[in-house]
């Protein structure tokens, strides 16, 4: 019943696109091609030198109109890992799909599906630290960290969301994930975050239930995990500076935590900047803290084309330093 009224919903919003859009005439322009390299070499400590892909991405995107129908889509596909894999060791990482996602814009919001996507909320609530390439602020398929500082994951799956129309840079997003498709439970994950987007200033807030069903749920757990977060920057002239805070409460590991980073990037001209970032984590079980402090040098050469060298110094996991050469298209 409940997977009944979720696509049922799905189709409603799509469906009161009606007479939002004259045009009669089917667009459907060529796809664009879009891509992203992150690469160079990293010495990690207790291990060897080594060249490495941190991140490898191509793929396209583009926008279907017909008549009151509208849809926005992109589709990228990560080959980084394949790019890192270990042939001696028959490492058998494969390409994988980051990206499968469409919009559809209505006057009364857009409609997300996505069987794969970057995460919403990691994109809104972290993005005022998340200013660095390595050292990324982030729990989940690969992180700097072999102790995340942070809970939230960069990515999510089976995604079905809302996003309200903006009212002076103001936005609302409710989402449902199903990460398990046979716990008897549709809505795994519920998410519902409120962002503020401005010129200068951005603030967020987000609430996310995690259900007590899905992995890695301990046997027998009675609660439903939760994780909450805030996060606030603001860009001066040449001066960005931002802050998260994430609490993490009824964890499956009986292992609550809070986490805390403050991150701040200074642009010299001429393409120069340098990025400063402390991030803390402060758990139940006192094994499990840990905090770091990363830094970074850039050299912007075009909008396209970026040199950076970043180094990240943690408590209780490996330090790291990493240069690299960024190319987007």
């Amino acid at each position: 019943m409940q997977k009944y009224i979720q696509s049922s919903a799905l189709a409603l919003g799509i469906f009161m696109a009606s007479g939002a859009y004259a045009s009669d005439a089917l667009e459907l322009p060529k796809p664009e091609f879009h891509g992203f390299f992150s690469m160079g070499a990293l010495k990690a400590e207790n291990k060897d030198f080594d060249p490495e892909a941190f991140e490898l991405e191509a793929g396209i995107h583009g926008l279907v109109g017909y008549q009151d129908f509208k849809m926005k889509y992109e589709f990228t596909v990560d080959m980084a890992q394949a790019a890192n894999r270990d042939d001696a060791n028959g490492d058998d990482d494969e390409i994988r799909v980051k990206e499968a996602k469409a919009f559809f814009p209505t006057p009364y919001g857009t409609f997300l599906l996505a069987p794969r996507t970057t995460s919403g909320t990691y994109r809104n609530l972290y993005d005022n630290i998340n200013i660095f390439e390595y050292n990324e602020t982030h729990n989940g398929r690969e992180t700097s960290t072999g102790n995340p500082i942070f809970s939230q994951a960069d990515e999510g799956q089976d995604v079905i969301a809302y996003i309200t129309p903006r009212w002076h840079n103001t936005f609302i997003v409710a989402a449902m994930l199903a990460i398990q498709e046979d716990n008897d439970v549709d809505s795994d994950v519920k998410a519902i975050r409120v962002v503020h987007k401005g010129e200068q200033l951005s603030l967020g807030a987000s609430y996310i239930l995690i259900d007590e069903n899905v992995p890695p749920a301990a046997a027998g757990a009675t609660d439903d995990a939760k994780r909450i977060a805030f996060t606030a920057g603001y860009d001066f002239d040449n001066l960005h500076l931002g802050a998260t805070y994430e609490i993490n409460k009824d964890t499956f590991n009986g292992n609550d935590f809070d986490s805390y980073g403050v991150a701040g990037r200074y642009s010299f001209g001429n393409g120069l900047s340098a990025a400063l970032g402390y991030y803390d984590k402060d758990a139940d079980i006192d094994a499990t803290d840990n905090y770091g402090v990363v830094f970074q040098v850039k050299k912007q050469l075009h909008p396209q084309i970026a040199l950076w060298a970043e180094t990240g110094q943690y408590d209780t996991t490996d330090n790291n330093v990493a240069v690299g050469v960024n190319l987007k298209f």
